[in-house]
């Protein structure tokens, strides 16, 4: 009993939504962190050192703001805070017309349950890393239902939870499917402490309404974490929970781009075409001449990859025709150090490639790529093997698995051009979004912000003006 209840008490707690973070706060204190890992696990109070990322919402205070008419329950308030007034159960349905509490108070009071209400203001002070940079403050509104069975105080305790967990089955069943649902997500078997009494099991069900600055806080939080803050990582939004788009993760094997028009032209005998199979031309027609010859190809690097992520290790469940994708125990651990690899990966790689959306492809236009392109293969093969816990989650082939190199292409001048004036836009486009961002952050007064984007624009400005010039010795 001993071994389940250890095993129960670190089930790690994953967080994705404003709604979810608001639920694994413990409302029974407040002036204390809890800590959002980049791969989203909740910790209240452990710093987290194992993972690079992560951010904390420092619960400020927490507010007892009104609960319901003394009337209307019996045990458990002697127990809780008091609210700053007290009102009628109606008051709560008019109050929170988008909660399903008027068929939740009828349910639990026909499974003879004594119900107690309550309304929270959680106030948070959200930071990223460990109190580094504070995003905002906002808080939340929490509903609380408490249902008491309708057990004998003086019971055995055991028996005073066999009673609440049945009592919650019949409480669910009462309860129409979808709201049913609903609830069972929100509700946990909880309790308190008394005296004379002992321990008193009760039905917790937490309703979570984050202010729309709670809201946009956590937004900001997801995209800190997942590295989307920051122009090094460009990454597809973690609520989608697939794998990074095909466009970017571009397999060897797969490296025949049909827009690229690359089928007439295979790369293997790319060497043996010499210029001298034009004698007539003049070694400056390549200058001069509007449209260059078509033995003249144009070299260019295409990145092929594929980089590790959290979804190596996920376990997925099918529940309802819906799949649900877990990452629990080790498995979470493992996911965290995945996605710091990958956004590494992505930070160097952005240094010598450029990310061409309109073509789906990352490409080069210097040899300088191609050792940059090994450096990431290697990382990503060092910081794997290294990994031991990946083992006992996933048996990986890192060799055959994972790798990173820069592929040479010749392109038709025309066709080439096309895709460079494409590079050079987005690149544009990029240092454009840089600069506006410096400028905000200057205005913040966000010192390492501030430092992080001016050494990116360094590099994104460098990058452009390689391209350019490449582009330019085309025309």
């Amino acid at each position: 009993m001993s071994n389940e209840n250890e095993e129960r008490r670190y089930t790690p707690r994953f967080a994705k939504s404003a709604e979810e973070l608001v639920f694994y706060t413990d409302t029974g204190q407040s002036d204390y962190p809890l800590y959002l890992t980049s791969g989203f696990e909740v910790r209240i109070k452990k710093k987290p050192d194992d993972v690079e990322r992560f951010a904390t919402f420092h619960v400020k205070s927490i507010r007892v703001l009104e609960e319901c008419d003394a009337d209307a329950y019996r045990k458990l308030a002697f127990y809780l805070p008091r609210g700053d007034k007290a009102v009628k159960l109606d008051d709560y349905v008019k109050a929170y017309p988008q909660l399903p509490l008027a068929d939740l108070f009828k349910a639990i009071n026909d499974v003879k349950a004594t119900l107690y209400v309550k309304t929270l203001k959680v106030t948070y002070e959200i930071y990223k890393g460990d109190y580094e940079e504070l995003i905002s403050e906002a808080d939340a509104t929490v509903v609380v239902v408490y249902a008491c069975p309708p057990y004998n105080d003086h019971a055995a305790e055991n028996q005073k939870f066999a009673i609440t967990h049945s009592t919650k089955k019949r409480l669910l069943s009462k309860l129409p499917p979808s709201i049913a649902m609903q609830i069972d997500k929100v509700s946990y078997i909880d309790k308190v402490f008394g005296r004379r009494v002992g321990t008193l099991p009760f039905i917790k069900i937490k309703f979570c309404l984050p202010s729309p600055e709670l809201a946009r806080a956590f937004d900001e939080v997801k995209k800190y974490l997942e590295g989307r803050d920051e122009v090094e990582v460009v990454e597809e939004a973690e609520g989608e929970e697939r794998e990074r788009a095909p466009q970017v993760e571009i397999e060897l094997p797969e490296v025949k781009p049909q827009e690229l028009e690359l089928e007439p032209i295979a790369p293997v005998a790319v060497p043996t075409v010499q210029m001298p199979t034009a004698p007539t031309a003049v070694p400056t027609a390549v200058v001069t001449a509007p449209a260059p010859a078509k033995a003249e190809l144009v070299k260019i690097y295409l990145l092929a990859m594929r980089l590790p992520s959290k979804y190596l290790v996920q376990d997925v469940e099918a529940k309802e025709n819906v799949e649900i994708r877990k990452w629990e125990g080790v498995a979470a651990d493992v996911a965290s150090r995945l996605e710091s690899i990958r956004r590494k990966c992505y930070a160097m790689i952005e240094k010598a490639f450029a990310n061409v959306e309109d073509y789906g492809v990352w490409i080069a236009v210097s040899e300088e790529a191609v050792e940059e392109a090994k450096k990431v293969s290697e990382y990503v093969k060092k910081e794997l093997s290294g990994l031991p816990q990946l083992r006992q989650v996933k048996d990986v082939e890192v060799e055959k698995l994972y790798s990173v190199r820069a592929v040479p292409i010749y392109m038709e001048p025309e066709d080439a051009k096309e895709l460079l004036g494409a590079a050079v836009r987005h690149l544009s486009a990029d240092v454009d979004e840089l600069e506006a961002r410096i400028k905000k952050a200057e205005e913040e007064q966000k010192k390492q912000a501030l430092l992080r984007l001016q050494q990116s624009l360094e590099y994104k400005r460098a990058l452009l003006d390689a391209f350019k010039r490449f582009l330019e010795r085309l025309s």
